[in-house]
């Protein structure tokens, strides 16, 4: 209920603006007739006050229609205020007569032209009307008031941002915060909207939010998120130099995190296990830094290092197959396959039907020789994603090996379908062609291709090499082999093949010399065989 100090505020706010038009009557021959009116008139006003008091008593209440009554009462009374204007345009707007509302909510602003109150009433009604324009218009005017406020401008970009201008919304967000620096939910606002929207000026509004707490670790979150991706690391590392009390805020880590990203994905591969060392001596368990640190270290070759990181993040995120793809790989640089063996087949039981551990499962299988098995995840592989090219690439080799040439022979022509520059398909196709004896002058002319879309492969230069062999040119057979060797020189294969081409020019005693360089690396029963028919 109003106080009576309340009572005694509005009633002189009344009585300031009522008034009666007293210049078409003359009193001076009839001093009576003067008291009279004049009695008349006090008792009509003190009626409108009291009619006006009612009125409040009764919106107080919640019962609008008889408040409206009594508002009306006190107009025809002679009362004639704002702020009756405005707590009558109030009672209608309680009983959903919109239109009134609004109509004495600009007698309100009529009367009070500088009331900075009555336009912002008037245009909140407009927006719960949808009258954007016309609110927007409202807040506008009432922005250029000497009295106006932050909160009008965060107004008007909440319209301009309903309006669809991201533009003109993010200005009025910050200028409602230049000019009150208690709105910075106004900046947050405007910097959350320029990440979501990835506006051109979003580091700029999001740094700005920043410096406004430095210690907030929302919004070194929202300024983070929003400089990933950039090109460059410059931007964060100043973070460091111009904030020298960053090193406080809890999420100091995260912004660790994204610089080393970003020096990772800058191929600065010390810079990179630098700072995420960093961020683990602060958190120990952040995924974030034991997953892509163990990619750092297996990019710097530290491929045992990288298997004691998964091994931690394992352990701290068992349900996580990352850990268990980023051990695997490492055990794969390391062609330890027996060990990657073991770790998918724990893995495999923990995800099942999960497309890249049949994969890898099909290519560990297949550099341990067993082609069945290498088949048989290959296969489950590509009836998870039948359009992988290094699934189909890993099947036709493998089809290959198993001697279902028909089927790999699809699956070559297929991926040639899809790229016919695809020079791992060419070289494998070739090869296959020139093991079976079979069409050798188009076998050559893959090989051919694939040399001249990547040049110095030595295993495209053995390919083609090799088909010279088949075709009774030793000499290029001899170059392009000898090549091959160059580039790679512990090929068992390779070596077989230089030795082959060795005897078939006649130079024995070389021959056996790679024949035996061949043994060292791989036992093979016929190499064995062949030295002892050439000893």
């Amino acid at each position: 209920m109003f106080t009576q100090k309340k009572y005694l505020l509005v009633l002189l706010v009344i009585l300031s603006a009522c008034s009666v038009s007293r210049e078409k009557v003359s009193f001076e021959n009839n001093p009576l007739e003067e008291q009279i009116i004049s009695k008349t008139q006090t008792e009509s006003l003190e009626n409108g006050i009291n009619n006006f008091i009612d009125g409040m008593m009764f919106m107080e209440q919640g019962e609008y229609a008889r408040a409206i009554i009594e508002f009306q009462e006190a107009i025809e009374r002679g009362s004639n205020s704002s702020e009756l204007f405005y707590y009558l345009s109030d009672g209608y707007w309680m009983i959903q007569k919109y239109e009134k509302s609004i109509f004495f909510s600009k007698r309100a602003i009529e009367n009070s032209p500088d009331a900075i109150d009555y336009r912002i009433s008037l245009g909140k009604k407009l927006i719960a009307l949808n009258e954007l324009d016309e609110a927007l218009e409202v807040f506008l005017k009432a922005s250029e008031l000497n009295n106006s406020t932050g909160e009008i401008l965060f107004i008007i970009g909440d319209i301009k941002l309903e309006k669809g201008d991201i533009d003109g919304a993010l200005i009025y967000y910050r200028e409602a915060y230049k000019k009150d620096k208690n709105l910075t939910l106004a900046l947050e606002v405007a910097a959350k909207l320029a990440l979501e929207k990835d506006h051109r000026e979003k580091i700029e509004i999001a740094k700005e939010l920043f410096i406004s707490n430095v210690a907030s670790p929302e919004y070194l979150r929202i300024l983070i998120e929003s400089i990933e991706g950039s090109d460059s690391n410059g931007y964060l590392l100043s973070l460091l130099n111009d904030f020298p009390g960053i090193e406080t805020n809890p999420l100091i880590n995260n912004l660790y995190n994204q610089i080393g990203f970003q020096f990772l994905r800058e191929g600065k591969l010390d810079e990179a296990e630098s700072y995420f060392l960093k961020s683990m001596n602060i958190n120990s368990n952040d995924r974030f830094p034991l997953y892509y640190l163990s990619i750092t270290y297996q990019e710097q070759g530290k491929f045992k290092e990288s298997i004691e990181l998964s091994k931690k993040y394992i352990q701290s995120f068992p349900n996580d197959r990352d850990g268990y793809i980023n051990k695997i790989i490492s055990y794969l640089n390391l062609q330890d396959y027996g060990e990657a063996l073991n770790e998918l087949n724990i893995v495999k039981e923990i995800f099942q039907n999960d497309f890249e551990i049949n994969y890898l499962l099909g290519l560990v299988y297949y550099n341990l020789k067993q082609f069945t098995d290498s088949e048989f995840y290959y296969s489950q592989a590509f009836e998870i994603d039948n359009k992988s090219l290094p699934v189909m690439h890993g099947l036709a080799m493998v089809l290959d090996q198993n001697k279902k040439w028909i089927q790999s022979d699809e699956i070559y022509e297929s991926l040639l379908k899809i790229n016919p520059n695809d020079a791992q398909a060419l070289n494998n196709y070739a090869y296959s062609l020139v093991e079976r004896n079979e069409q050798l002058l188009m076998a050559l002319e893959m090989s051919i291709k694939s040399n001249v879309i990547e040049k110095d492969n030595p295993s495209y230069l053995d390919t083609l090499g090799w088909i010279y062999f088949k075709t009774g040119d030793l000499k290029l057979a001899e170059e392009y082999i000898a090549q091959s060797l160059i580039f790679d020189e512990n090929s068992a294969v390779v070596l077989e093949h230089y030795a082959d081409v060795l005897v078939g020019l006649n130079e024995i005693d070389r021959a056996i010399i790679f024949y035996n360089k061949s043994l060292l690396i791989e036992e093979n029963e016929s190499i064995r065989e062949k030295i002892e028919n050439l000893e």
